[in-house]
């Protein structure tokens, strides 16, 4: 038996029940470009406006996702503003004096309570992979050979995706010490999440992270 041809094309087989063309069959791809609000009532176009729809909500959801909720991302927001208001002489401190800003946030990013920001082990594989074995020299990554491979290293791993795994935590770090009052600690990591989505990935931040995780691997080669 010769199969229905497409009320609309005329090509492919019928396959669909059409409400605008008085019940004819049509293929999925015509139904796909010609349905509109009159076919409310069918079971394809109601599948297809759900799944738009959703679609829609994800697309939302990831706009600003680096830092959450929408009220979350309006907490930042408002403690930001803040922080460039009267509290801006400290972030003008450390963009005046790199010195400053790198030696103080060593130190801040050096506690305990970053511990868990570090590359994993799926990552550091990856940098092997891509950059090769680092030098087992002392010293080794304070010569240019060594700068590069950093810095080939973490611009590999730090991409738009991986900022965005661990940007919420950070910011909520950032909540905690803007409520306690603790300026220099917020404005150190708001300045770090700036020169982050700005693409300076080369900051103590980043350095920590890379070599907690290099040590890591070291370890599991001795």
């Amino acid at each position: 038996m010769a199969k229905v041809k497409c009320s609309f094309c005329d090509a492919k087989a019928g396959k669909r029940i059409c409400k605008l063309k008085n019940g004819a069959l049509i293929c999925p791809v015509c139904c796909a470009k010609n349905r509109n609000e009159e076919c409310i009532d069918c079971t394809y176009y109601q599948v297809s406006e759900a799944f738009t729809q959703k679609k829609q909500e994800t697309v939302k959801e990831s706009v600003g996702s680096y830092f959450g909720s929408p009220a979350m991302q309006k907490t930042i927001m408002e403690a930001s503003m803040d922080l460039m208001g009267p509290h801006a002489a400290i972030g003008k401190k450390y963009d005046e004096d790199p010195d400053l800003f790198n030696s103080e946030s060593f130190n801040f990013f050096s506690t305990d309570e970053f511990n868990e920001f570090s590359f994993t082990d799926d990552e550091i594989a990856e940098i092997i992979k891509s950059q090769g074995e680092p030098e087992a020299t002392e010293g080794w990554f304070h010569t240019e050979a060594g700068v590069e491979y950093y810095t080939g290293a973490v611009n590999l791993i730090m991409n738009n995706n991986r900022f965005k795994v661990f940007s919420k935590r950070l910011m909520a770090i950032f909540l905690k010490y803007y409520r306690a009052k603790d300026i220099e600690k917020a404005w150190l990591i708001l300045s770090t999440t700036n020169r982050l989505m700005e693409g300076d990935f080369t900051v103590p931040f980043t350095v920590l992270m890379f070599f907690k995780a290099i040590s890591r691997w070291k370890l599991g080669k001795a």
